[in-house]
């Protein structure tokens, strides 16, 4: 048995940001900060609140909170044009995977300079480290806080493909459960559903080590236990910290052994249509998991018990539990159910044949198993 685990990041779980992030900043010895966030949180006031934080501890804190929901070329070039204006020393990135992603490619060209598209197409070599960034994630979903990689929509060819590196890790995430209190419930359920997702595709995947098989693990048990608590009662501070703590088990597991065809496909699907990626993880869940397990062999009974359910169950059986727990959570099963009644099933199943994540799946999967499964969803 032969594999590599290498994390970087430095966690600080559980305390406030108020109090965690001015500390965490003074370990790299900086003083002018961009702080980079999105509209929705900048209308509720937390940027405001953490900038104010920040500046009564002594660091100069410009903004940028126009960061979208599905990131564009665009979003990074406007923080890299702000940080350079004002001369910034690192980067705090407040939010969900959106904004971590733009933070992780706007350092990246800070300290490498160029353009994003020679790293996203033209295979630029990353030879420095990202300016220092600090995760504050807002949502328990996208483990970005704790992965090598980012990924940016193309405007033009309104592909995402992902640039990874190690040098795009971020030197620490603050990992503060509250932050999530207020998500609702629509959005807790498709972030969450991402959760299991990741930790899903991490456990089954072809470069899966005995390392990131006890994190996702233990991420499936604790979000198929813990998500509908968070989403149905989203006051409760502890389901909040069970989604916080398997949203980065998860990210860990699935920057180390990959992901497969769930996200292979939920990615062109996303894009497409300008849904939430973690709303089309959700769609494609059950397809994704009814394909895979006939493949699973001697890591069946495992996912089984992580997920509650007895070893005597069959596949169709498994799905059906699936499908149930994600009807639980208010997600929707087809496109249809989202407006979508004649999607573009031969152009999302040949993008998807030709994302990168697809070949770490455990069952081989071409143009046609992509469209037979986006057909279910329709």
């Amino acid at each position: 048995m032969e594999f590599t685990f290498y994390s970087p990041v430095k966690v600080v779980f559980g305390q406030a940001v108020e109090a965690a992030l001015p500390t965490v900043l003074a370990d790299l010895k900086v003083e002018r900060i961009l702080l980079l966030s999105d509209a929705g949180l900048q209308a509720l006031g937390l940027v405001d609140q953490i900038a104010a934080g920040l500046r009564s501890a002594g660091y100069q804190v410009a903004v940028f909170a126009q960061v979208q929901s599905n990131p564009m070329v665009g979003d990074v070039e406007a923080a890299v044009a702000l940080a350079r204006e004002q001369d910034a020393q690192a980067l705090v990135a407040l939010g969900g995977g959106s904004v971590i992603d733009v933070g992780k490619a706007a350092g990246l060209l800070l300290s490498n300079g160029g353009t994003y598209a020679d790293y996203q197409w033209q295979g630029r070599p990353i030879t420095q480290p990202i300016l220092p960034l600090v995760a504050v994630p807002t949502t328990a979903g996208t483990g970005s806080e704790m992965t090598k990689v980012t990924v940016i929509e193309d405007e033009e060819t309104r592909f995402k493909k992902g640039v990874l590196s190690p040098f795009l890790f971020a030197r620490a995430a603050v990992l503060d459960p509250a932050l999530t209190l207020s998500l609702p419930p629509h959005l807790t359920a498709a972030t969450g559903a991402d959760v299991l997702g990741h930790a899903l595709e991490a456990f089954v995947g072809r470069r899966a080590n005995p390392i990131t098989d006890a994190l996702a693990l233990e991420a499936l048990r604790r979000t198929w236990q813990h998500l509908p608590r968070a989403t149905h009662h989203g006051g409760d501070p502890a389901a909040r910290q069970e989604m916080m703590l398997a949203s980065t088990m998860a990210g860990l597991a699935f920057d180390q052994s990959g992901l497969g065809i769930i996200h292979s496909l939920a990615g062109p699907v996303a894009g497409r249509y300008g849904l939430h990626h973690g709303l089309c993880v959700g769609l494609l869940l059950p397809q994704g998991l009814a394909y895979n397990l006939p493949v699973l062999g001697d890591k069946r009974p495992a996912l089984l018990q992580a997920l509650g359910m007895p070893a005597s169950i069959g596949d169709a059986g498994v799905v059906e539990r699936v499908v149930a727990w994600l009807h639980d959570l208010a997600l929707p099963a087809t496109l249809s159910q989202l407006g979508i009644d004649d999607p573009d099933l031969p152009a999302m199943a040949e993008e998807a044949s030709r994302m990168t994540l697809l070949p770490n799946n455990p069952r081989p999967a071409g143009v046609g198993d992509c469209q037979r499964l986006l057909e279910k969803i329709a």
